[in-house]
C-alpha cells in the first residue's frame, strides 16, 4: 500500500508567493490613488452641499443665512452655518461642517464669509464666487452665482 503526500511543493509555494508579490506591487499604488481621489471628491462635494444647505435655509427660514469658515478665511477649516439679523450672526447654529484634510487647498482664501438673502441670492459678496478645491492632482471648481445657484464642476454663466 502506497501513501500519497498531501500539501504543496516548495516550487508551487514560491510561484504563488511571487505572483502575489507582483499583484500587490502593481495594485497598491493604484489603490492609494483611488483612495486619495475618493477623499478629495468627498471633501469638495461636502463644500458644495454646505453652500446649498445655507442657501436653502435662507429660503426656508426667510432670513439671511451666513456660512463662515472657523479659521479666518480658511475654507478648509470647520464651516459654520447660521442666521443673520441686522448684520450680525444670531443663535442657533444651523449646522457645523467638519474640516477638510490638511493637504486640501480651497481658493479664494480672502473671503471671510458667504451670505444668502431670504430669496436665496448672494447678499455678500456682491459678485459671483469661484471656489477651486485642490488636493494633490485632484482639482474641482465650485461656482456660486449671484442668484445663489451653486454649480459643482463649473463656473457661473
Amino acid at each position: 500500500m502506497r501513501h500519497g503526500y498531501k500539501g504543496f511543493t516548495l516550487v508551487e509555494l514560491m510561484v504563488t508567493v511571487a505572483v502575489l508579490a507582483i499583484l500587490v506591487t502593481v495594485g497598491i499604488p493604484s489603490f492609494v490613488s483611488l483612495m486619495n481621489n475618493t477623499k478629495a471628491d468627498t471633501e469638495s462635494t461636502d463644500l458644495y452641499r454646505a453652500l446649498n444647505y445655507a442657501r436653502l435655509e435662507a429660503i426656508n427660514r426667510g432670513v439671511n443665512v451666513r456660512i463662515t469658515p472657523g479659521t479666518a478665511n480658511t475654507w478648509t477649516s470647520t464651516l459654520t452655518i447660521q442666521g443673520v439679523s441686522g448684520g450680525s450672526v444670531v443663535a442657533p447654529v444651523y449646522r457645523v461642517i467638519a474640516p477638510m484634510a490638511t493637504s486640501a487647498v480651497v481658493t479664494p482664501n480672502n473671503l471671510a464669509f458667504i451670505e444668502y438673502n431670504n430669496l436665496g441670492a448672494l447678499a455678500t459678496p456682491t459678485t459671483a464666487v469661484a471656489f477651486v478645491y485642490t488636493r494633490g492632482t485632484f482639482t474641482r471648481n465650485i461656482g456660486v452665482c449671484l442668484n445663489g445657484r451653486v454649480i459643482l464642476g463649473g463656473a457661473c454663466p
